[in-house]
C-alpha cells in the first residue's frame, strides 16, 4: 500500500463498496488487495480512504495519525452547494432513495445509504453571519438534552447495527470532542496563526480504553454544557476573532499544517453535533423508544 491513509471505512463486502464509491460516487481507486481485504480510495478532496474488509482484523495499524474508524450507521460527509445537480447524477447512477432536506438552521443535505448502511451525505451550508453560528454552538447542549430527553436508562446501551455505537457511547464521544476542540478553539484566538499539533485521539481505541460502553452519562453531559459555556464567553468577549486561526498538524512531523479558523472549528462543531443527535433520534425511532 502507499502511504498510509488517516481514514478507514469498514465494509462487509469489499468488491461491492468498491464498485459502489468508485462507479456510482466517482471516487478515486488507488489500489486493492483482495488477498488482503483492502482497496485504498481517494475521496473529492483527494483524500486518502482505506476500504477494510471483515478479513482486516487490526485496522489500526494500517492507519496514520489522527486514525478514524467509521463504522456503520455513521455519517460520511461532503460539502456541495448544488446539491440539485449532485442528486440527478446520483439518480443517473441508480441511487434512487435519496433525501433531499433543509436542516432547522438552515443547511441543506442530500442524503442516502450505501451498501453497509452508512449514511452518506452531501451538505449544503447556510450562509449564517458568525453571530447566528455561534447562537447555534451555544445551542448545543440543549439540542442533544432534547434528543435524550425521556430515555430509560436500558436504552442508553442500544444501537442502530451490531456493529455502530450506542446512545451512550456517543454521548461520551460528543464529549472527547468539546476536550478537544477547546484548546485548539482557544490557542486559534490567543494566538492567531501559531503551529498547533492536535492532541492525540485514536476513534478506536479511546473509547476502549475509556469505558464507554459502562460509564454513565451525566459527567459527560455536563462537559459538554460547560466548554460549550467557555467558548461562547470567548466568543462574546475577544473581538475580531472569527477569522483568527491555528496551523494545525496531526503529527510534528508533518511539513505543512492546514490552515484552520476559529470559524471553521466552530461549524465543524455545530455540525457534529447536529449529526450525532440525528444518530440517536434514528436510534429511538427504530427501537421506538
Amino acid at each position: 500500500m502507499p502511504k498510509f491513509p488517516a481514514f478507514a471505512i469498514i465494509v462487509s463486502d469489499l468488491a461491492a463498496s468498491v464498485e459502489f464509491y468508485v462507479d456510482r460516487l466517482g471516487f478515486t481507486l488507488v489500489e486493492q488487495h483482495p488477498e488482503a481485504d483492502m482497496a485504498q480510495l481517494l475521496d473529492y478532496d483527494g483524500d486518502a480512504i482505506l476500504f477494510a474488509g471483515p478479513k482486516v482484523k487490526n485496522v489500526r495499524e494500517y492507519l496514520s495519525e489522527p486514525r478514524l474508524i467509521f463504522k456503520p450507521g455513521e455519517t460520511l460527509g461532503n460539502r456541495e452547494n448544488d446539491l440539485e445537480t449532485r442528486e440527478a447524477l446520483l439518480r443517473e447512477k441508480g441511487i434512487t432513495e435519496i433525501t433531499l432536506k433543509e436542516t432547522p438552521s438552515g443547511d441543506r443535505t442530500l442524503t442516502f445509504k450505501d451498501p453497509d448502511g452508512y449514511n452518506f451525505e452531501f451538505f449544503a451550508p447556510a450562509n449564517r453571519s458568525p453571530e447566528e453560528t455561534i447562537a447555534l454552538y451555544a445551542q448545543g447542549p440543549y439540542v442533544l438534552e432534547a434528543a435524550l430527553d425521556g430515555l430509560a436508562q436500558d436504552a442508553f446501551d442500544l444501537t442502530l447495527t451490531a456493529r455502530s455505537w450506542s446512545i451512550r457511547q456517543i454521548v461520551h464521544h460528543l464529549a472527547e470532542s468539546e476536550s478537544l476542540f477547546l484548546m485548539h478553539i482557544k490557542t486559534a484566538m490567543a494566538d492567531s496563526g501559531y503551529v498547533y499539533v492536535r492532541p492525540p485521539y485514536d476513534q478506536e481505541l479511546w473509547p476502549q480504553s475509556l469505558e464507554y460502553t459502562k460509564r454513565p452519562i451525566e459527567p459527560s453531559l455536563a462537559l459538554v454544557q460547560a466548554s460549550r459555556n467557555h467558548i461562547s464567553q470567548l466568543l462574546h468577549y475577544i473581538p475580531n476573532n472569527w477569522e483568527r486561526y491555528v496551523m494545525m498538524k496531526y503529527t510534528p512531523e508533518e511539513d505543512e499544517g492546514r490552515k484552520t479558523t476559529v470559524s471553521d472549528l466552530v461549524n465543524i462543531q455545530v455540525r457534529h453535533m447536529r449529526e450525532h443527535c440525528d444518530e440517536i433520534r434514528e436510534i429511538r425511532k427504530v427501537h421506538a423508544c
